[in-house]
């Protein structure tokens, strides 16, 4: 969880990856990254082997770890790097008068995200997949995203303390993830624009999503 945490406001620079890669380890990323998808759609990312990742990458099994410490941190590691990117893309250094508008693009853009890996994250945040992290990595990303708004003073929230603000924050992230998992169900296409005018009218009027 600790990891997690650390992509949070600290970490909302431009690019996703902390570590500067060389051309070889973005290229063996890049075969890992495609592989771990895959898989995860197919299957629970807890049952895939790291040998079964490596032969789908084409890399060593040693390679893997290179990269992550399992298929399941390798998984969160891609879709947290796509997150980061939406978040870094929208939220970082927005105005004030420019938060609704901010809000609702960076939205928008990680529903489209969940859409595009429906599958992974169907059974991601389902009962069964409890053992994946998604749920967990989303909730750290979502507070992440409220909190780099809330210290760079892009919006404000009703919150006497540092307690009550961590408690907003969360009741906000994991507010959303629990709309996202019901509407990821819908067959497709799915509706955005439907999801997000939902989502307006369920946030509090404080909150500057419209």
């Amino acid at each position: 969880m600790d990891a997690l945490r650390a992509n949070t406001v600290a970490d909302a620079a431009p690019t996703p990856e902390r570590t500067r890669l060389d051309a070889r380890q973005a290229k063996t990323l890049a075969r890992l990254s495609a592989a771990v998808l895959v898989l995860a759609a197919e299957r629970p990312i807890t049952d895939v082997t790291v040998s079964g990742l490596a032969s789908a990458a084409g890399v060593h099994r040693s390679t893997v770890y290179e990269y992550a410490a399992s298929p399941s941190a390798l998984l969160q590691r891609v879709l947290r790097a796509e997150l980061d990117e939406l978040r870094a893309a929208y939220l970082v250094d927005v105005a004030p008068d420019d938060a609704a508008a901010a809000i609702s693009g960076v939205t928008r853009a990680v529903l489209q995200h969940m859409d595009e890996h429906d599958a992974v994250y169907r059974r991601g945040l389902g009962a069964a997949g409890a053992e994946a992290g998604l749920r967990a990595m989303l909730s750290e990303h979502f507070q992440g995203s409220i909190e780099l708004l809330l210290d760079q003073h892009s919006v404000s929230v009703p919150a006497g303390d540092e307690l009550e603000r961590r408690t907003i924050e969360r009741y906000l992230a994991d507010g959303i993830i629990g709309a996202i998992e019901v509407w990821l169900t819908r067959p497709r296409p799915r509706d955005v624009e439907a999801l997000l005018a939902l989502l307006e009218q369920l946030t509090p009027p404080w909150w500057p999503d419209r």
